[in-house]
C-alpha cells in the first residue's frame, strides 16, 4: 500500500510510522525491520528508511545486531534498572530546581494528562499510554527551564518505549495504577513538598523494574 508521506518530511514519518506499528504490537520485541521490505511496503528508495532505522536506532527502540540487522529492542532488567535509575535522577535534580513550584500551566497540562491516561489504560491502549506518559514526565523536567537537563532526560526517551513494550503482557502491565502512579507524583508537586516529590518520583520509577525483576525469579 502505498505511503501519502511527504518527501520533506519522509524520515520523520517513516520512523514515526514505524514507531507506531511498533508500539501498537504490531512489530513485536525481537522481530526485525529489513529495509529493503520497509521501501518496497511504502513505495520509497531506501535511503530515508535506513535514515528512519538509525533515528530509531538512536532513540533505543531498535538495536543493530551483525548478520542480523535491526532488531525491536527488549531491554533486560539490568537495562531497565540503569535507564530509570538515571532517569528518575534527572527528573528529581529538575525538582529541585524549581523548588517544587510547578508553573499553573504545567500543572493543568498534568492534569489533563492523567484524565486521558486513565481512558488509554481502560482501552489497555499501549501506544497512547506511552505518549501520555512521555508528556507527563516531559512537563516534570521542562518546568526547570533547563535545557541541558532536558536534553540529557530526552535522549532516555527510547528505553522508555522499549520498557513498556517489555512490560506490554496482560500480566506485567499495570493498566489499572497507571493513572493513579501519575497521580501521586502531581499530588505530591501541588503540595510544593520537595522531599516528598523527590521520594515518590524515585519510587515511581522503581515499581517496573522490580515487577518485572520479581516476573523473572518467580520460579526460581
Amino acid at each position: 500500500m502505498k505511503s501519502n508521506v511527504m518527501k520533506k518530511t519522509l524520515r520523520e514519518q517513516i520512523a514515526e510510522i514505524l514507531r507506531k506499528r511498533i508500539l501498537s504490537g504490531e512489530i513485536k520485541p525481537g522481530e526485525r525491520l529489513i529495509e529493503a521490505e520497509i521501501s518496497e511496503e511504502y513505495q520509497i528508495s531506501r535511503g530515508p528508511v535506513r535514515e528512519a532505522l538509525r533515528q530509531m536506532e538512536e532513540e533505543g527502540l531498535l538495536i543493530y545486531l551483525p548478520h542480523k540487522g535491526c532488531i525491536v529492542r527488549e531491554l533486560t532488567y539490568e537495562d531497565m534498572q540503569e535507564s530509570y535509575l538515571i532517569r528518575s535522577a534527572l527528573e528529581v535534580l529538575a525538582v529541585e530546581i524549581y523548588n517544587a513550584n510547578l508553573p499553573g500551566e504545567y500543572e493543568e497540562e498534568m492534569e489533563d494528562i492523567i484524565l486521558e491516561m486513565e481512558k488509554a489504560s481502560v482501552e489497555k491502549d499501549i501506544y497512547r499510554i506511552i505518549s501520555l506518559d512521555e508528556n507527563f514526565h516531559c512537563c516534570v523536567v521542562e518546568a526547570a527551564g533547563c535545557s541541558k537537563l532536558f536534553k540529557m532526560w530526552k535522549i532516555l526517551e527510547g528505553d522508555n518505549a522499549a520498557t513498556y513494550l517489555t512490560m506490554s503482557n496482560e500480566v506485567l502491565m499495570p493498566f489499572a495504577s497507571i493513572a493513579r502512579n501519575h497521580r501521586w507524583i502531581l499530588e505530591a508537586l501541588q503540595s510544593h513538598d520537595v522531599e516528598e516529590t523527590k521520594k515518590r518520583i524515585r519510587e515511581h520509577y522503581m515499581v517496573v523494574p522490580q515487577t518485572l525483576y520479581e516476573k523473572m525469579h518467580k520460579d526460581d
